[in-house]
């Protein structure tokens, strides 16, 4: 990196008093800067000036730890650690009680950490099974892999069925795999925790694999939870393809936790993506994400069932004709059907400003909503096809292949 870099952050960092809290996120990228060009003491001195300012900083003490055992000092390097791993449990001391984080002062007894997530969690039963319409097929592959083992563990037992790893939904986008995924929170009552890629990468070095423990750590204090990956694809890409030591690094701690689950009764660990065969091979043996659910756009009685569901509170026609509407809405997402309605209900809408009253939705509107409405589905099952073409035959993607043939495309 360019000197003159490392200089305008030097002369950044000077200016701020070395307890002021402002200057923590200055120190930590500067350690980071640091400690990827190779220069581990100079790491080392902006990590703790970091931690001076904020003793109970993750990111600091995960980079002050790196840079000891870089300059060769294991035994700080190690005392860092410790303090790290007791924030990230929630620990009030670590195992030794007392900490020397920088010598000769010692560490203040730490406190249990109190920062607000920044991924989404929410209370148990607000929605189950039940409230996802249609879907039949998913629901029984659901009730095989995962509900059934898990509600009746002694005949689990008696069948040595293991609940180790996690379970994947994957399929076209607007499927409603993040709402089954909370669904399967609610039949559990399990607290759902959900996090995006945007709540995992971080900005500074380790701070994304931190994120990782946090999400679940808090789930295991919390039990029994659920912790959803959303686009697995981007938070466990393939490793090969990835560019950054921070992505790999990322996939690294995912499979750290996943590999821990089993001693984390109570834990759950599902993950949505819409390209299965982006995410690494690593993440899909057995243990970790090896029990997999395709979510295919619904199918005529989910259609007919999501349609019913949006027509209420609406004004509609009486006559209002959901057989053909479920016909001609093959290949549509329930996000699409949602978006049809939506539509339609401009249109009656604009209806009446013009006439001053109620018009309702009638089947005209809905035929021309579907007219200018093309299922958004069709792009990302043209692409599977395309993707499958070169895949050979593997016994994973069966299912899709069997639906792509049965509605010729590909």
């Amino acid at each position: 990196m360019d000197r003159s870099v490392f200089q305008a952050l030097e002369s950044a960092a000077a200016n701020l008093a070395p307890t002021d809290p402002t200057s923590v996120p200055l120190r930590v990228h500067l350690a980071g800067l640091y400690l990827s060009a190779g220069e581990a003491e100079q790491a080392l001195k902006h990590a703790t000036a970091a931690l001076a300012a904020s003793p109970h900083d993750t990111t600091a003490l995960s980079l002050a730890a790196a840079a000891a055992a870089a300059t060769g000092n294991e035994q700080l390097a190690e005392g860092y650690r410790a303090v790290h791993s007791a924030l990230l449990t929630g620990s009030a001391t670590t195992p030794e009680g007392e900490l020397k984080i920088e010598p000769p002062p010692a560490s203040p007894v730490l406190e249990p950490v109190t920062e607000t997530i920044g991924w989404d969690s929410s209370d148990p039963n607000l929605v189950t099974l039940a409230d996802v319409a249609g879907m039949l097929d998913v629901k029984q592959r659901l009730q095989r892999s995962l509900l059934g083992p898990m509600q009746n563990p002694q005949l689990r037992e008696a069948f040595g069925k293991q609940l180790r790893g996690g379970l994947m939904l994957w399929g076209p986008p607007g499927t409603g795999k993040t709402f089954i995924a909370r669904a399967l929170s609610g039949e559990l009552g399990a607290r759902f925790f959900s996090a995006t890629p945007a709540d995992i990468y971080g900005s500074y070095f380790g701070q994304s694999e931190q994120n990782i423990a946090r999400l679940f750590g808090q789930a295991r204090q919390e039990t029994p939870g659920v912790v959803f990956l959303d686009e697995l694809d981007a938070i466990g890409g393939r490793r090969s393809r990835r560019n950054t030591d921070q992505a790999r690094a990322v996939v690294n701690q995912l499979l750290v936790e996943l590999d821990g689950m089993a001693s984390n009764d109570g834990v759950y660990v599902l993950a949505a993506t819409n390209a299965p065969w982006d995410v690494d091979e690593a993440l899909r043996r057995p243990g970790r994400f090896d029990r997999t659910v395709l979510v295919l756009p619904p199918d005529a009685p989910a259609r007919d069932a999501l349609l019913r569901l949006q027509f209420q509170g609406r004004p509609v026609a009486p006559d209002i004709d959901v057989a053909s509407l479920v016909r001609g809405t093959e290949m549509f997402s329930g996000a699409d059907l949602v978006r049809l309605v939506e539509a339609a209900t401009e249109r009656a809408l604009e209806r009446s400003m013009q006439v001053g009253m109620v018009s309702p939705v009638t089947n005209a509107d809905l035929q021309s909503a579907l007219r200018d409405t093309p299922p958004s589905t069709r792009a990302w099952l043209s692409t599977a096809a395309t993707f499958l073409a070169h895949a050979g035959t593997g016994e994973d993607f069966d299912e899709l292949r069997t639906y792509l043939r049965t509605h010729k495309i590909g």
